[in-house]
């Protein structure tokens, strides 16, 4: 059977499907011309695709089906194929549902995938033939053959029974994260899946249950891709790479002898100075980690439990100190935020002096607990981008909102000090390229 694996793409913005939990964002900053600027500039850093259609298609070409990748953007139209494959999203869910629809009247047996599906099957439904609830991979190959309607997979039972993904459909050449380099393709991979934690706000914590692969397989991976596609940059998708220190101790044994470039996200207070040296030493390029508010009070009623500031400032200190460019990752609009604690948190974003931020608003998403907490706004799912006011805050206009978003951004990267902090990161990594040494620290980081 001829099977295409559909990524659709509706927003003009910088669309990332992968993240947030895979419900996916649409990147924006504001309307002044930095924020324009900013905004390209992210369009440029990062496309990668998902891991769950890499999966899929190791699954169906093992079962000996024809496979082919598309991304779909506007009216694009597909080559004849039996089936499709849509990968849903919060972002795009309308076009998705389109273009399901418009395949189905083709006689193209549609089928719908990911986390967005999962949480909402009644908006696919009646646009496809399948909807599958839970993890495709479950299914396999099997997924083709499932009765029409709402199908209930469950989970892949054992994330290292799973064939390694297989991207060789997909344009290889065109899969980049520039935090990790400018040439070889960087590829997505996954060590974990969900998070052992309970933040009330997380999609992570709702759209996975919490597994861990075993590392030496996961290095196993890493040599498979290398050489099947020359990857010299791998993209961990996992929401918490490091819950157990012995077991990030040995994927950074799994991972330094292949001379790879890599990033993660990581809590900040599961760092040590020794863990980061050897996380460095084999490939760690770049670090995301989860700051979210200056708040710790705002932060325990949503469930979670912040490292300590004196941690993420050590945190941030030391990995740049050895070359891991820093993101920091924070959330504006909380119920109980207000225009003060906000503040305060862009002062503490611009004092750890990070090489990279994102201030993302905060949005209910399904399965949430800040989606049971808040009245939502009667906006189309496509609106719930991640990046855009979507419920009535208690304290906070939308507007006030984006403008303090927009503030955040070009507060921190239109600075002095950060150009000096760019280049004293970016640098090295233009010669780690040109050079051709990997991620085995040969080259000397301001």
């Amino acid at each position: 059977m001829r099977v295409a694996l559909v990524t659709v793409y509706a927003h003009a913005g910088c669309t990332l499907k992968d993240v947030a939990g895979g419900y996916g964002t649409v990147f924006a900053v504001g309307s002044s011309w930095r924020a324009r600027l900013l905004e390209r500039a992210k369009a440029r850093v990062a496309a990668l695709p998902s891991l769950t259609l890499g999966y899929l298609a190791a699954q169906l070409a093992r079962a000996g089906h024809t496979v082919s990748a598309h991304e779909v953007r506007g009216a694009d139209a597909l080559p004849a194929v039996d089936a499709a494959v849509i990968l849903s999203s919060m972002v795009d869910a309308s076009a998705e549902r389109d273009l399901a629809a418009r395949l189905r009247r083709r006689g193209i047996r549609t089928i719908v995938v990911g986390a967005f599906a999962s949480a909402r099957p009644e908006l696919y439904a009646d646009g496809a033939d399948v909807v599958v609830v839970g993890e495709p991979e479950a299914l396999g190959a099997a997924l083709l053959d499932t009765p029409d309607g709402v199908v209930r997979a469950g989970d892949a039972p054992d994330l290292d029974a799973l064939p390694f993904p297989d991207w060789s459909a997909f344009d290889v050449a065109g899969f980049r994260y520039a935090f990790l380099g400018f040439s070889a393709p960087t590829l997505p991979i996954g060590s974990a899946r969900g998070c052992a934690y309970g933040c009330g706000y997380c999609p992570w914590r709702v759209t996975a249950r919490f597994r861990e692969r075993d590392p030496e397989r996961v290095g196993r991976e890493v040599a498979h891709q290398v050489a099947r596609h020359d990857a010299r940059g791998f993209a961990f998708r996992d929401p918490l790479f490091n819950l157990d220190r012995d077991r990030t101790l040995a994927l950074a044994r799994a991972l330094a002898p292949h001379g790879v470039r890599f990033s993660a996200e990581m809590r900040a207070d599961r760092l040590d100075p020794a863990l980061l040296d050897a996380l460095a030493r084999a490939g760690l390029r770049s670090l995301e980690i989860g700051v979210e508010s200056s708040d710790r009070a705002l932060l325990a009623k949503e469930r979670r439990n912040p490292p300590e500031a004196r941690v993420i400032e050590e945190v941030v200190r030391v990995a740049q100190r050895r070359g891991v460019r820093v993101i920091c990752n924070f959330i504006l609009g909380l119920p109980d935020d207000d225009e003060a604690s906000m503040r305060r948190t862009l002062a503490w974003a611009r004092r750890l002096d990070s090489f990279a931020v994102q201030f993302t608003v905060a949005t209910p998403y399904p399965g949430t607990r800040l989606a049971d907490q808040v009245r939502a706004l009667p906006l189309a799912p496509d609106a719930h981008t991640g990046f855009a006011p979507t419920f009535r805050h208690p304290r906070l206009g939308g507007a006030e909102l984006t403008t303090l978003r927009e503030h955040a951004y070009v507060q921190h990267y239109f600075r002095p000090r950060y150009a000096a902090r760019f280049l004293r990161h970016a640098v090295p990594a233009l010669l780690e390229d040109v050079l051709g040494r990997g991620g085995r620290g040969d080259v000397p980081h301001a």
